[in-house]
This record gives structure tokens, sequence and C-alpha cells, in this order.
């Protein structure tokens, strides 16, 4: 169950409780914003996510607090549906 109600209400929470990294997703790691870090996928976990949907197809919206599997280091994935979709024509052109 999502305990915020809009996505700005669930980044203050989770950064709250330690999620402070902000990553940027690639097709096969994470790039850490203004740390010169790169994890791949198989180094963290997904801890939370949440979806938030609006009329408004910018606002849309998944958030993921994720951390290393160490513990280590926690931070926040944003993903907006237009991210999401971008991605799946691109990998479908390829297959043509």
């Amino acid at each position: 169950m999502n305990p915020y109600t809009n996505l700005t209400e669930a980044l203050e929470g989770l950064m709250c409780q330690g999620y402070t990294m902000s990553f940027v997703a690639k097709k096969d790691f994470l790039n850490a914003r203004n740390h010169n870090l790169k994890m791949n996928y198989n180094e963290i976990e997904v801890e939370y996510a949440y979806h938030f949907s609006d009329p408004d197809p910018r606002v849309n919206a998944f958030i993921y607090g994720v951390s290393s599997k160490d513990h280590i280091i926690k931070g926040l994935i944003i993903v907006n549906d237009s991210m999401l979709l971008e991605n799946e024509v691109s990998r479908e052109k390829k297959q043509i």
C-alpha cells in the first residue's frame, strides 16, 4: 500500500529515511548524480516502489527507494511514464 499521496510527499518521506543519493537509470547501470559512482543493477535492492498517476501524463511516475546490497548507499530513482515509453519504443525499433 502506498502511504504517500503524491510524488513530492514520497520524495520527502524517503529522503527522511536516508534515501539521499539521486540515481539516473541507464540501460546497464545506475549513475549517481553529483557523484562519481556507477552501480550495476545486481548490486542494489529495491526497498520501496511507488507509482503516482495524474491526468497530466508528465506527472505519472514511479519512485524507487534503493540501497546497495550492503546498505551503505541509499538513494532514489524517479522514472516517469514517458521515459518508460521512450525506452520501449527504442527497444522495438532495434528489433525491427
